[in-house]
């Protein structure tokens, strides 16, 4: 298939690291969208299964593919490593064991420029291996079309954070300078699609799904729980410190800290035992007077019970033995830890 003459409309840029068994079907949902003005960036993170042969292999056979062959480095950097290339007016961010509705691109892109949106959102489904499949969001009714003002944006930042639940506008990701955390961790695309979406002038809603996330994946980190995932604590503020540095604290300082809190719980409540102290640590070091006064006043809509419960049992219970270590040295000993490794 030759290249498309001019710009492509949109770059569909793939991170790729040791996904052999369902790379294939991924790429096959992306070549075969309906709308073919695509340029597709498969970005391979240092595959060391037979995932580079095979996007070569798709790269012969289609134009509009190119091939970004780098050092493993998580998915973040991955994405971040596609961002010279990108020539697209709009970006999409897929996984590459996930797959695409033939759909997806055109619809989106007929929705974010018949409303104007900096980016557009839709709806996924999740599938799971051995049961049936799951909605990843649903937008209630009267949700509306167009969210403008940060008190319809809330639900946006709660659900909408993967990266494969919307499509850009390049030059908006550019000129707010929107990347991905860098390094080899899980939740490296928080802090860009919330910072995005808090700068955003307008976001349209396509309540479709268009998009099958798959789950439960051997290997995958959402079902490696390990001590990679301690690093949401510095995930958590590095987020709100960049709302600070934009600005947008104060708008969104309910969500944020609402998030913040919550996400802590789950995490913990999900790890296994044997690094559940040093996140126990990691939360409670990372804690300031505002994080607490939040904790004694927010309503049970922003933090229910059971959450307050678990920061009381938290703040009482003695893991360490001696006086809690700052969170800077907490999160250098993680990392140089994870290189390590």
């Amino acid at each position: 298939m030759s290249r498309q003459q001019g710009s492509p409309t949109v770059s569909v840029v793939v991170p790729i690291y040791n996904v052999e068994k369902y790379l294939r079907q991924c790429l096959d949902s992306i070549v075969g969208q309906t709308l073919e003005s695509l340029e597709i960036l498969l970005v391979n993170d240092g595959s060391n299964d037979a995932s580079l042969e095979i996007i070569q292999e798709y790269a012969e056979k289609d134009n509009r593919i190119q091939v970004i062959d780098k050092k493993n480095g998580g998915g973040g950097s991955a994405r971040n490593a596609a961002s010279p290339y990108i020539e697209g007016k709009y970006t999409y961010f897929a996984d590459p064991d996930d797959w695409l509705e033939p759909d997806l691109c055109e619809k989106a892109v007929q929705r974010i420029e018949e409303t104007g949106a900096d980016v557009v959102c839709f709806r996924a489904v999740r599938e799971f291996p051995h049961r049936k499949t799951k909605p990843v969001v649903r937008f209630q009714p009267g949700f509306p079309e167009i969210r403008i003002d940060p008190e319809h944006r809330t639900d946006l930042l709660r659900f909408c954070d993967a990266p494969w639940l919307k499509v850009w506008r390049s030059d908006f990701l550019r000129q707010n300078q929107i990347r991905f955390c860098e390094g080899k961790r899980p939740h490296n695309d928080v802090l860009h699609s919330w910072k995005g979406c808090a700068l955003a002038e307008k976001i349209a809603i396509l309540d479709e799904s268009l998009y099958h996330n798959r789950r439960l994946r051997p290997g995958s980190y959402q079902t490696t729980l390990d001590e990679r995932h301690l690093v949401i604590v510095e995930t958590m503020c590095k987020i709100e410190e960049t709302f600070r540095e934009i600005g947008k604290f104060q708008e969104y300082r309910s969500i944020l800290l609402s998030q913040k809190l919550r996400r802590f719980y789950r995490k913990y409540v999900a790890m296994p035992q044997e690094f559940r102290a040093e996140l126990g640590e990691l939360i409670l070091a990372s804690l300031s007077e505002e994080d607490r006064e939040f904790l004694r006043t927010a309503s049970s809509n922003l933090l229910p019970f059971k959450i307050r419960s678990f920061y009381r049992m938290l703040g009482e219970h003695d893991f360490w033995g001696t006086a809690v270590f700052s969170l800077h040295d907490a999160f250098a000993q993680i990392k140089k830890r994870l290189k390590a490794a």
